[in-house]
């Protein structure tokens, strides 16, 4: 075969010693060849050179992130260095990169490991997910990132989107026997103090690799702590319920948010990463490697303000005076609450802190010879996330007396008369409001609700592969791959609460014997505490924040005085089923193979490789739950924390087992020494989200449609018979690489997704019950069923990506320096989800879909100062907002994010930096369908980084 020439590129990066993926052969080449003009490449110039590389001689379409050295990017977590590539976007997080989307989808269709191991999830808010955290993934730790998006047959299989593969470092590939880098880096939100939260925070990281006995063993540790504000000034407007008749036409067609929120967030997130690595290699032919990653991540999220609420309740409640209407949606009006049952006003306080923690080993058994290769992978990933879910309500009252029909007279309690506020909507931004009362005045504001909703969700891994590699002599095939893996992953969720008083607000009296009287609901555990508003004094402090005072308030210290500490402990409770039935497990068990060759070949004089081959995956889900049964039929005796007991549930494990067969091929064209055409066609597969698997499910019965006989009916969270996300794909892209040290790509990408997974009720007679697993009591016919499923509004999605990446080298002077990574994406797609009572008779785009996106970043090294201006833009696009037991979508802004930092090295291997985030102080919004009816908006303010680097 004939070899490449190298290219500038190729002879900057050995220089550099970040190539590793050109062959041994053409380093000798360029070491040999003294003619050639050696770049020189640091901070974030080397990382994007590198990267260049890694995608140039790589055998799938992909996207690199190359670090090089640890702690040399400047990101703080992965997702802001992966968020720059082409056709990756994220979605901010407390004003950082957290979810992945790629092409146009979310992080559902996107399939994540960590040295090829398949990692465990901590992303769920309401429920447990498959999608990544990546914020838990430090930069500092990771040494390269790829985004494959293109498979082969010996990935791991799940990437609809495309597979995301981390990896850490080889102490053993070190330049140097040992190797030492710190960094420092302390933080300034500068919107934080507006709110009266910690503006300052830190991020501090270590690395250590060593070579022992003679380069033979390989020994590597790091760290990464991060303690950062997460502040935010929050709006958000209240879900529609239905529709009413405003403008007095005698048409009910006209629809409201039912209310609006404004809120201060204060928090940290405090993030300790931990790597490790002892690698032993005492031959060419073995290696052995043991690797252990460790991240806890806690985001305290406490959130005070004002919340209006109740505007979808009946007109014959308030009086709404000066509406104004904009197609059909209220976008201004005064509200005048003339019943205690109507609309209410009340401060609110939330804990929506969440802990989480992710463990992550494997060993690694590498054994070769000059014809084959035998690697042996024991895995083990686990993750578990917790969430308080704490909500306080605080409302205005009055008190006084009443005489009853009896003459006794009793002291009562009622929210204040004659509230009201004004509000207006603005464009792309918080409505104004205007209110009639005074609600931090301490003579009127008691607490009338305090309710916890504590979350548990954990996801454990184990899986084993074996793979093994033969090289052959054949004038188009150079090696054949063969392996298995098995896997079992089980989740579980664990769902309690605690619940006093309302939320809408109190109303009752108080008999001269104690006897408390409710005239509105008011929910108890088995505490039985009196529900009676509570003095405030001494629990909440006064704030001003957002353009309006609020409460902050100690919701732990109230509730020890209201309830007695550990009276209010979160339970699962037949007061409330909810908490047993979508409490459970789904369980997977998992066995693939794959056969693949390799390519090697020429067409004509023009040098072809890649790969062709077919993986077979066999899984096996199961949910775990519970299914409330009807009639006289006994069920399993199963007693809640109160120690009550019912029969009238069984225990459920059911679920379907299935097969897909996929087969890839990647193919490179070398059409000239700097020239390649790349052409990938596949299917791949992704399962549904385990949150849409639970099998736990509720139950109600009536009449059936004879007008006789009982009907069951099933309400259920999720459906362990979905099917998975299946596509098939094709790629072709076009890639140039300059001899500067730069590359032009242009690619273009189809997909065609059979279904997608939407809520459905199946009524009496419209669906085989037996068939999916559910069964019918005696003496019942099958009725609702109401769930998710597969429906038939798959469709393509289909693009264009180009990306541009130049060294100015040739321009005089320190302008030398400059340099160029810029992309951009298109993506459509015909694919829909159902609006939902937000979007109601429409049809949405794919969930992370934004037709453009771009990124810009401009590096200038002027000799030991270095400096980059990274511009990311994202067009509109439909999100899936966490909602109280499930999703809402919204459409979420378009947003352009400007970061900025500076480095300057010194001779004695330190480095200072600074840095700016989030320069222009871009807000995260979102609308139902007009810039005047914004369904959310935060700030989260610039984040200010100063501190040193240091490395020897």
């Amino acid at each position: 075969m004939s070899t490449f020439k190298p290219s500038l590129l190729t002879a900057a990066l050995i220089a550099a010693g970040v190539s590793h993926s050109v062959s041994a052969q053409e380093q000798e080449t360029a070491k040999k060849n003294e003619e050639v003009e050696v770049i020189e490449v640091r901070g974030i110039s080397r990382s994007i050179i590198a990267s260049i590389d890694k995608k140039r001689f790589g055998d799938t379409v992909s996207e690199v992130v190359d670090a090089g050295d640890l702690a040399s990017l400047p990101d703080i977590s992965i997702a802001d260095a992966l968020s720059r590539l082409p056709g990756v976007t994220a979605v901010r997080d407390s004003g950082q990169s957290s979810q992945l989307n790629i092409r146009g989808m979310n992080g559902d269709f996107i399939q994540t490991t960590l040295n090829g191991r398949e990692q465990a999830s901590t992303s769920g808010y309401s429920a447990g997910s498959r999608w990544i955290s990546f914020d838990q993934y430090p930069s500092e730790l990771i040494t390269q990132a790829a985004v494959y998006k293109s498979p082969k047959a010996s990935l791991v299989e799940g990437g609809v989107a495309g597979s995301v593969e981390l990896k850490t470092a080889n102490p053993l590939d070190a330049d140097k026997t040992h190797n030492f880098n710190a960094s420092a880096r302390f933080s300034h939100n500068d919107a934080a103090s507006d709110i009266d939260a910690d503006a300052n925070g830190e991020r501090l990281s270590f690395s250590y690799q060593g070579k022992f006995l003679d380069e033979t063993l390989g020994f590597g540790i790091g760290a990464a702590f991060l303690n950062q504000p997460n502040s935010s000034v929050e709006f958000s407007g209240h879900s529609p319920e239905g529709t009413r008749d405003i403008d007095g036409d005698g048409e009910a067609n006209e629809r409201s948010f039912n209310g609006y929120q404004y809120r201060n967030s204060v928090g940290t997130d405090e993030r300790l990463g931990l790597m490790s690595t002892l690698v032993y290699q005492p031959t060419d032919n073995l290696k052995v490697q043991f690797d252990y990653f460790h991240s806890t991540f806690d985001s305290e999220d406490r959130k005070n303000g004002l919340n209006l609420e109740g505007l979808s309740r009946s007109s014959d409640l308030y009086d709404l005076r000066n509406a104004k209407l904009e197609n059909g949606f209220l976008v201004a009006g005064d509200v005048y609450i003339t019943d205690t049952n109507g609309p209410w006003v009340e401060m609110r306080s939330e804990d929506q802190s969440t802990e989480s923690t992710t463990d992550s080993f494997g060993l690694n058994l590498d054994y070769s010879t000059d014809k084959w290769e035998i690697s042996f992978d024991l895995a083990h990933s686990e993750g578990e996330k917790t969430r308080r879910d704490m909500i306080a309500s605080m409302h205005a009252y009055e008190f006084g007396t009443a005489t009853l029909e009896d003459g006794t007279v009793v002291e009562t309690w009622q929210e204040l008369s004659n509230q009201y506020f004004g509000f207006e909507h603005q464009s792309t931004d918080a409505a104004k409001l205007v209110l009639g009362h005074d609600y931090t005045d301490l003579a009127h504001m008691r607490l009338g609700d305090w309710e916890q909703f504590p979350h548990k969700y954990t996801d454990k891994i184990d899986s084993a592969k074996l793979d093994f590699k033969y090289h052959i002599e054949h004038d188009i095939i150079s090696s054949v791959e063969v392996g298995v893996r098995w896997s079992k992953r089980e989740f579980t969720d664990q769902r309690s609460t605690f619940r006093w008083g309302a939320r809408e607000g109190q109303n009752g009296y108080r008999l001269p014997n104690g006897e408390i009287v409710t005239n509105k609901n008011c929910e108890f555990n088995h505490q039985s505490h009196a529900c009676v508003p509570h003095d405030l004094t001494g629990f909440v402090t006064v704030k001003n924040g957002g353009g309006f005072d609020y409460f902050d308030l100690d919701m732990i210290g109230i509730a020890n005085s209201v309830f007695g500490a550990g009276n209010y402990e979160g339970q699962q409770t037949w007061e409330h089923n909810w908490t047993l039935v979508e409490s459970g497990a789904v369980k997977e068990e998992v066995t693939a193979a794959y056969v693949m060759a390799n390519i090697d070949t020429e067409i004509g004089n023009i040098p072809v490789s890649g790969n062709f081959g077919v993986r077979a995956v066999r899984t096996d889900t199961k949910s775990i739950g519970i299914q409330q049964i009807q009639g006289d039929e006994v069920g399993d005796s199963i007693t809640d924390d109160n120690g009550v007991t019912r029969t009238d549930y069984r225990h459920v494990n059911y679920g379907p087992e299935y097969t897909d067969i996929l087969p890839s091929l990647n193919l490179n064209f070398r059409i000239t020494e700097q020239d390649q055409i790349r052409f990938a066609a596949a299917k791949v597969m992704g399962r549904p989200p385990v949150n849409q698997l639970r099998g736990g499910a509720g139950s109600w019965a009536d009449t059936a449609n004879d007008g006789v006989s009982r009907r069951y009916n099933v309400w259920s969270k999720g459906n362990p018979n979905l099917d998975p996300f299946r596509a098939n794909q094709m790629d072709l892209s076009y890639e140039h690489y300059f001899e500067d040290g730069g590359a032009f790509v242009a690619a273009l990408f189809w997909k065609n997704i059979e279904s997608l997974i939407e809520d459905v009720t199946y009524f009496e007679g419209e669906i085989d019950w037996s068939s999916i697993g559910l069964e019918v009591p005696e003496g019942f016919v099958p009725g609702q069923y109401q769930t998710t499923r597969n429906n038939d509004k798959g469709g393509y999605i289909r693009g264009l990506e180009l990306a541009y990446t130049t060294l100015f080298d040739n321009l005089p002077g320190v302008f030398s320096g400059l340099g160029l990574n810029a992309n951009y994406s298109y993506t459509e797609s015909e694919t829909t989800i159902d609006g939902g009572s937000n979007f109601p008779d429409l049809q949405l785009d794919l969930p992370g879909l934004s037709k453009h996106v771009w990124s810009t970043t401009i590096f200038w090294n002027i000799d030991k100062f270095t400096t980059h201006l990274n511009i990311r833009y994202r067009d509109e696009y439909t999100y899936l907002g966490a909602t109280p037991g499930g999703t809402t979508p919204t459409t979420a802004d378009e947003y352009t994010v400007v970061d900025w930092q500076a480095t300057y090295d010194f001779d004695n291997g330190i480095q200072t930096v600074f840095q700016i985030n989030n320069l222009t102080d871009e807000p995260n919004t979102s609308n139902l369908g007009s810039p005047l009816r914004t369904g959310e908006d935060k700030v989260f303010g610039r984040q200010y980084f100063l501190g040193f680097n240091y490395s020897f």
